[in-house]
Parts: structure tokens; C-alpha cells; sequence
């Protein structure tokens, strides 16, 4: 599994779930407040405006990616998977963030280095881009591979992919490659011997999220798409079966034996695998970085996942 310029030798796996109560959470809403309104406007200068006008002159992201990449492995059998459907291999890419700090050749040379890995799905999970939807253009190229998968290169929208341009500008883009977007709404995908229901749902915080239009043609989803790993509470209360999201970065940075730096999930669904009733989530921590150019003790990662029907 290797490019002649990414060699993937940083692996692990992932440990058990956590099991949640349904009662996790953080006295501060990361989506409320007066306090992360100035965040949240403040991101999106800084990605829109700032940034982007150093990119000529600074690209250090590439470089550290190259070296520190992971790619995170786990077998996993959500209660509620159908028994029908042959194993399924899932290749999780979240939080690309394109734009200063990756450049597209670094981001293809890791795409060719990831596909060896046969998954039969890729799942791209919002985020592809920093401050504007035109900053995936120079990466199409590099994510076209990922469509060769046998199932499909599917995405849902992040929060960034609303801070500049139209999103359909954005969607348009990614199916010129192959990549399909779902956005509140969901297709049904046979594998081997079965059927499963994949969906997405929009983005939490800038996004519309529709249930009632996700589940209208399909029913509920097995495999949802859900940038915001907050939506996992209420895809419990839908009966999905397993939800796969990014959106935290794991914090970015993480100091030893300590929690994450900076939390975007109200209810501390930071990264890994976390359980509720017969739900299951993946959080990913991504493969970008958003405001510094650095992570520590939370190294960007791709989460190949092989799912399982229920014994």
C-alpha cells in the first residue's frame, strides 16, 4: 500500500467503543453563545480572507502530513447492521481543508497510496474545503481515484463548505469526478447478497438538516454521513445504525494524558467509536488543520473500517 513518495507506515487501531449514556454534555454549546459567534465569524475571516493570501508564500501542512498520516483500522458490527449484507470495507476521509495547507500533489500521492486498500465505499465527510467552495477545484484531480471504489465516493457538507460560494458550485464539482453529494437525503446500494440504505444529512451548524426528507424514499439509513458527530443523538432516535463523522480534528492538539485542546462536539464525542443503545458512531480526526498549521498528539488520519453483519 504505498505511492513512490507516501509510504504508509504509521498504523493503528482503533479501541473499543465508549459507552454512552445519552446524558454526555458540556456546560458550553459549540454552537450557541455569544462567545462562539465571535468564533465562528472570526473562522471564517481568517479561512476566507487571510489565509488565502498566504498561500504563496507558506504551505508547511504538506510536509508534516506526509510524515505523521495514519491510517486507523477497525472491525466493527453495528446491532443494527442488516444480517444480509456481506462484509463491507469503508474508507473514511474527513476534513480535507483544502486550500493553504495541503497542497493537491500531496493529497493525490495519499489518495494513490489509500486505494490499494480495495474499500468498497469511500465516505468523505465534509470540510473538503477551508473558506470557499472554489478552493476544490485544484483537488479534483487528486480525489478522482476514490471513485473507483465499487460502491462509489459519496460526501456530505461540512461547515466550511458554507463559509464562501454557493454549495452547489461545490457539488457540481465533486460529481464532475465521480464524488456524489448527499445532502438530507439517502440511496439504497446493494452489496453481495444484500441491501443497505446509505444517507447524508446536511451540516449542523450551517447547514439545513432535514430527517423527514433523509429518510422519505429509503426509510432509515444504516450508514449515515454526518459532518457534526452531534447528530449522533438524534440518528439514535432514527435507528441508524452507524453514523460516520469528522469535524473535530480530535481536538488538533492534545497534550499527553490530557484532554483535547479545543472541543467542537457538545457532548465530547471527540474521536473513535462510541455506542448508544444499538447506535453506533465513528468519529474521525480528519486529515487537515484549520487556523495553525500543527497538529500534536492528534495526528490527521483516514479510518478504513470493515463492517460486519451482527453475529
Amino acid at each position: 500500500m504505498q505511492d513512490s513518495h507516501i509510504v504508509i507506515r504509521r498504523r493503528r487501531q482503533l479501541p473499543p467503543a465508549h459507552e454512552l449514556t445519552g446524558h454526555e454534555r458540556r456546560r458550553l454549546n459549540p454552537r450557541r453563545g455569544a462567545i462562539k459567534v465571535v468564533e465562528r465569524k472570526a473562522d471564517i475571516f481568517v479561512s476566507r480572507y487571510l489565509l488565502p493570501r498566504l498561500m504563496r508564500l507558506w504551505n508547511p501542512y504538506s510536509w508534516l502530513l506526509k510524515r505523521r498520516f495514519t491510517l486507523t483500522e477497525t472491525t466493527i458490527a453495528p446491532p443494527r447492521w442488516p444480517k444480509n449484507v456481506d462484509p463491507l470495507r469503508v474508507l473514511l476521509i474527513t476534513d480535507i481543508h483544502a486550500g493553504i495547507f495541503l497542497r493537491p500533489d500531496t493529497l493525490a500521492r495519499l489518495v494513490r497510496a489509500l486505494m490499494p486498500s480495495n474499500p468498497h465505499l469511500v465516505a468523505i465527510g465534509g470540510d473538503i474545503v477551508s473558506g470557499h467552495v472554489n478552493e476544490a477545484k485544484p483537488i479534483l484531480g487528486a480525489l478522482a481515484p476514490l471513485s473507483a471504489a465499487p460502491l462509489g465516493a459519496w460526501y456530505c457538507l461540512g461547515n466550511h463548505d458554507y463559509f464562501g460560494g454557493a454549495r452547489e458550485i461545490l457539488e457540481r464539482d465533486l460529481a464532475s469526478v465521480g464524488i456524489r453529494t448527499l445532502r438530507n437525503r439517502s440511496v439504497e446500494l446493494k452489496h453481495g447478497s444484500g441491501t443497505f440504505v446509505l444517507g447524508g444529512i446536511d451540516d449542523l451548524i450551517l447547514g439545513k438538516p432535514d430527517w423527514r426528507r433523509l429518510k422519505a424514499q429509503h426509510g432509515e439509513p444504516h450508514l449515515l454521513l454526518a459532518h457534526n458527530p452531534d447528530h449522533f443523538y438524534q440518528a439514535v432516535v432514527h435507528n441508524v445504525a452507524l453514523t460516520v463523522a469528522g469535524h473535530t480534528h480530535g481536538g488538533q492538539i492534545r497534550f499527553p494524558n490530557g484532554p483535547p485542546l479545543v472541543r467542537q462536539s457538545r457532548y465530547r464525542l471527540d474521536e473513535g467509536i462510541y455506542a448508544l443503545g444499538e447506535s453506533m458512531l465513528i468519529v474521525s480526526r480528519g486529515l487537515g488543520s484549520v487556523v495553525i498549521p500543527w497538529r500534536w498528539g492528534e495526528d490527521h488520519e483516514a479510518i478504513l473500517m470493515d463492517i460486519v453483519p451482527p453475529a
